[in-house]
This record gives structure tokens, C-alpha cells and sequence, in this order.
């Protein structure tokens, strides 16, 4: 794609995401839908519709783009499923063993399992973690090497550098505007901020190590809604064992394969 359009998306995602976290999420789009469907539709979902309407005909239509140039290859859909399951099994278990003398089962899963389970299903793998993951790593990461090797004369791994450090530095500042609308203080902000480009550089390895974007937005969707089966499991140990061991194992994983490829 030219940079022009690459710019345009950018600044178009920018925009959705003050309309969204100002005007859609404040004035509840459809506030009625949730209820009506038992709360398998979650209001985060209804928040990204607009979102992936406008941004799919941008980058469909103008930009010409297909499936494959998000990363929505079919064939990895299941392995991603072992995956992301493997690693939320694996997640509870570390909370076991490191709270034996304190464990009961999270009270959401019995007052409203349904709602417990969309909030993770519908409304991050359908709806916030695939949006971003789609936008930040298949689409910035891939566009901007690919401008930079082919038009720009860049080596692939300088390029491939630069593309993960900038995509992951527009990830975090593209939450500045929810924390402005939630009036957090400017030390809460910066804690952020850090936290999200460290996500934002763990996400771009997954998906790069795995070469699978469904990888991501599962483990995408685990930090941001851990979906804990025991009560206090949603802890930044247990967030960071969902993020940083699967991309450890993942790293593992592909210096074996660059060996075995020698």
C-alpha cells in the first residue's frame, strides 16, 4: 500500500477511537441488545462495529486488501484455539500452585457464566483484541516493511525493527484517549502507557514467532479479560504469565526451527 494510505488508516483509526471511547461507549449504542440476547452480545462488541465497518472499507476497498493481508488464514484457526486454550489451562494452574492455602471458584461463573464467558469471547476475540491485533500487527507491521524493503531499499531486519517499535508506540498512545475519558491521574497514565508498549512489543513477537494472528488475539484477549476461573486470578502475575510464557515458548520454539532449517 503507498504511505499515503498507510497515514490515512492510521489517522482513521484515531479518530474511531475518540468517537468510541467519547461519544459511542458514553452514550451506550443499543443499550437494550445485550439484555435481549441473554448477554452473549456484550457492549464492547456493539463499541467496535462502527469501527470494523469503517476501517474494513478503507482498507477493503480502498486498499484493496483480502483476508490473507490480516493474517485470517483458516488453516491456523484451530491451532490457535490449542493454543490460547493450553495456555488459560496453564494460567489457572500457576494460580493454583501459587495459592494453595486460599482457592474458590470465581463468583461470576456462577451469577452469570454467560456474560462471564462473551465479555472474553464476544467482546475481546470478536470485537476489541481482533481489531487491534488485526490493525497494529498484521496490518502496520506488515505494511510498513514492506514499504520500507521495497520502496525505501531497508534490509528486512532493520525494517522489520523499525516496523514493531512504531506499531507498538501507536498502540499505546491510540489508549490515551480512554484514559482521558475515564480522568485518570498523569502517573496512572504513564504507568500505562508503559505496560501497553511492553503488550504491544510482547503481541507483535507472538504473532510474528508464530506466524499466526490468532495466537494473538487470543492471548490478546486473556490479558485484557483473563476469564478466571478462580476468584483473584485476574492478577498482573497471572496477566503477565498469559503474555510473556507463551512468547518465551514461542522464541523457543523458533530458534529450534532456525536450527533445524541449517
Amino acid at each position: 500500500m503507498p504511505l499515503w494510505l498507510i497515514v490515512l488508516s492510521i489517522v482513521v483509526y484515531m479518530v474511531l477511537a475518540y468517537l468510541v471511547n467519547l461519544v459511542v461507549v458514553p452514550s451506550e449504542l443499543l443499550p437494550s441488545l445485550p439484555a435481549a440476547t441473554g448477554y452473549v452480545i456484550v457492549p464492547t462488541f456493539l463499541n467496535y462495529v462502527p469501527c470494523f465497518i469503517i476501517m474494513g472499507l478503507l482498507l477493503v476497498l480502498v486498499g484493496r486488501l483480502r483476508c490473507n493481508d490480516f493474517g485470517l488464514i483458516r488453516q491456523r484457526f484451530l491451532p490457535a484455539v490449542v493454543w490460547v486454550l493450553c495456555t488459560w489451562l496453564a494460567a489457572q494452574l500457576f494460580f493454583v500452585l501459587t495459592h494453595l492455602d486460599d482457592i474458590s471458584i470465581d463468583p461470576a461463573w456462577h451469577e452469570r457464566i454467560v456474560q462471564t464467558i462473551s465479555n472474553t469471547v464476544t467482546g475481546q476475540m470478536l470485537g476489541n483484541a481482533l481489531y487491534e491485533e488485526m490493525f497494529w500487527r498484521a496490518f502496520v507491521i506488515s505494511q510498513v516493511v514492506l514499504l520500507l524493503v521495497h520502496r525505501m531499499k531497508w534490509t528486512f531486519g532493520k525494517a522489520l525493527a523499525w516496523a514493531i517499535i512504531l506499531s507498538s508506540i501507536l498502540f499505546a498512545v491510540s489508549h490515551l484517549l480512554h484514559d482521558f475519558a475515564h480522568d485518570l491521574s498523569a502517573q496512572k497514565i504513564f504507568a500505562l502507557q508503559v505496560a501497553r508498549l511492553a503488550g504491544g512489543l510482547a503481541f507483535a513477537g507472538i504473532f510474528l514467532l508464530s506466524n499466526n494472528i490468532f495466537i494473538a488475539i487470543g492471548l490478546h484477549s486473556l490479558s485484557n479479560y483473563s476469564l478466571s476461573l478462580f476468584e483473584g486470578s485476574n492478577s498482573e502475575l497471572t496477566q503477565a504469565f498469559v503474555t510473556l510464557v507463551p512468547l518465551l515458548v514461542l522464541a523457543i520454539l523458533a530458534i529450534r526451527r532456525r536450527r533445524a532449517s541449517r
